[in-house]
């Protein structure tokens, strides 16, 4: 409870310190009028791509999980989704939904294995195709985006190459054992030494988790209409969340700048601000916000477009997430007690299936 308390604490400095410059700059009640004053049609297309981009996670995963021979209400997988971006909204580095995500489909009776595939398939392929949309874009866009980030432009490549690392790492996770498991082992030996913790239970836990891991990522990755499909869900995500923008530039009364290069713009700082490690990037993308934007809105509607866009693509889904999770029963769980729980169900199923595959003695 502290850590979520502190946590929100951080979210709600970060509104405070955007309010203030803003109230001391003079443009706050210009900027709310200016929200207030947004023809309706625009808001709602700004709320309905956020949602766009939580409807094409929602079958992302319902996707990856029938293509294991499993499946799930359409109603749930959607609460999944939001539950899963209420908790990355709220832990540093957008850490927790994952897990609470794995916990939540533990809870509903899917293998911890194939859940976790089914998530990891489903990240990859919105972390690639925003990479290509950056390459693409840039390409196409070039320079407008070099005459508008200047002295900024080595956030972008920063945050590019972070993506980069951070795609290729996951990726030889998902598909190669061997360094996975060297790395429990060493872990292992490490608490051992230091007579930290539990090892065996930790090596029990990963054992357990690993062969329906790597067995649900053999059959995603070579089920080539299944990863096409995957691609195909993942493009359009990414069109979603990074067209709300456009149409809270369009709802400002604004005109100059056509749709690719917003989109442009959105996938730009998307990627330069989102692996900061704080909840929500919270700070970061206001930061990055003003950077990249400053050029494209005028000065008394650089706060309305920075105050819109932010509630519509975060605080909103912090007001309806903690609504589901509240309606889901997490409210009072940690991603901690989440995760020694799967930890635990993991290493009573690993000891169930070796006593199993264990002889009984002689007599």
């Amino acid at each position: 409870m502290k850590k979520k308390a502190l946590y929100a604490g951080f979210i709600l400095l970060v509104l405070a310190i955007v309010l203030y410059i803003g109230i001391r700059s003079g443009d706050f009640p210009a900027s709310v009028e200016a929200i207030l004053n947004m023809p309706l049609r625009y808001a709602m297309l700004s709320v309905a791509c956020v949602f766009g981009g939580l409807l094409m996670e929602t079958l992302s995963l319902g996707s990856a999980l029938r293509a294991q021979g499993l499946s799930l209400p359409f109603r749930r997988l959607f609460a999944m989704c939001l539950l899963g971006a209420f908790y990355s909204y709220i832990t540093p580095g957008a850490s927790g939904g994952q897990p609470m995500q794995v916990y939540q489909f533990h809870k509903w009776r899917v293998p911890v294995g194939r859940a976790t595939a089914a998530l990891t398939i489903h990240f990859h392929c919105f972390q690639i195709m925003l990479l290509v949309f950056d390459v693409v874009l840039f390409t196409v866009y070039h320079k407008f985006v070099l005459a508008e980030l200047g002295p900024n432009l080595p956030i972008l490549i920063v945050g590019f190459i972070f993506n980069v690392i951070l795609v290729s790492g996951s990726l030889m996770i998902a598909f190669y054992q061997r360094p996975v498991r060297w790395l429990v082992k060493k872990a292992g030996a490490l608490m051992r030494r230091f007579n930290i913790g539990n090892p065996e239970k930790l090596e029990r836990a990963a054992d357990g988790m690993a062969d329906g891991f790597y067995t649900g990522m053999r059959e995603l990755a070579s089920n080539r209409a299944e990863v096409a499909r995957q691609v195909i869900i993942a493009s359009v995500r990414v069109v979603c969340l990074m067209s709300v923008m456009y149409f809270i530039y369009r709802g400002l009364g604004l005109r100059e700048h056509s749709y690719g290069k917003i989109l442009t713009m959105g996938c730009m700082q998307y990627t330069s601000a989102a692996y900061t490690p704080l909840p929500g990037a919270s700070g970061a993308q206001e930061g990055v916000f003003g950077l990249y934007f400053a050029g494209m809105l005028p000065d008394a509607l650089l706060l309305s477009g920075l105050l819109a866009w932010r509630f519509v693509t975060y605080y909103m889904i912090l007001i309806v997430g903690f609504i589901v999770t509240t309606a889901m029963g997490m409210r009072h769980t940690s991603v901690e007690e989440a995760e020694a729980e799967v930890a635990d169900e993991l290493s009573r199923e690993d000891t169930i299936v070796k006593s199993r595959l264990t002889p009984p003695p002689n007599d």
